[in-house]
């Protein structure tokens, strides 16, 4: 269920801030700020029902990204792809090779994030071989 946004906001109280557009004798940080003014965009984005500035966000977009699983055998195929030993395909993806190692064994399973780039890797198999190959300078 989701809960209406107050037509007037609240104000008073012992922790009262002054709000961006306020005159209050306190001033906001520069951080403090930018915080009010996010807020205040959202509070509109939500009582018009449109987009503020056109970004799309969780709030107005639903993504749903598929994130395949990786098991040991998926993990060796995409660093074969790569031509890559357990420590170079590592460094590659930014892991210790224990890390590598513990996928290909089997004993863990792959980050979301290893498998999103995994699944880039393979995606595009031509365009990452050639990046590795350029980072050689071959």
């Amino acid at each position: 269920m989701s809960k209406a946004v107050d037509e007037k906001p609240r104000r008073g109280g012992k922790n009262a801030r002054p709000t961006a557009g306020s005159t209050g004798s306190e001033k906001l940080s520069s951080a403090g700020s930018k915080i009010v003014s996010a807020f205040e965009e959202a509070i509109e984005a939500v009582r018009s029902g449109g987009l503020a500035d056109g970004r799309l966000t969780m709030r107005n977009y639903h993504a749903d990204f598929v994130r395949p699983t990786y098991g040991p055998d998926d993990v060796r195929r995409v660093r074969d792809v790569l031509g890559m030993s357990q420590v170079v395909f590592a460094r590659f993806l930014g892991v210790g090779p224990n890390t590598i190692r513990s996928w290909e064994q089997g004993s863990r399973p792959p980050s979301a994030i290893a498998r999103r780039f995994m699944g880039e890797i393979e995606g595009d198999p031509d365009y990452w071989r050639n990046r590795v190959a350029r980072g050689r300078g071959e």
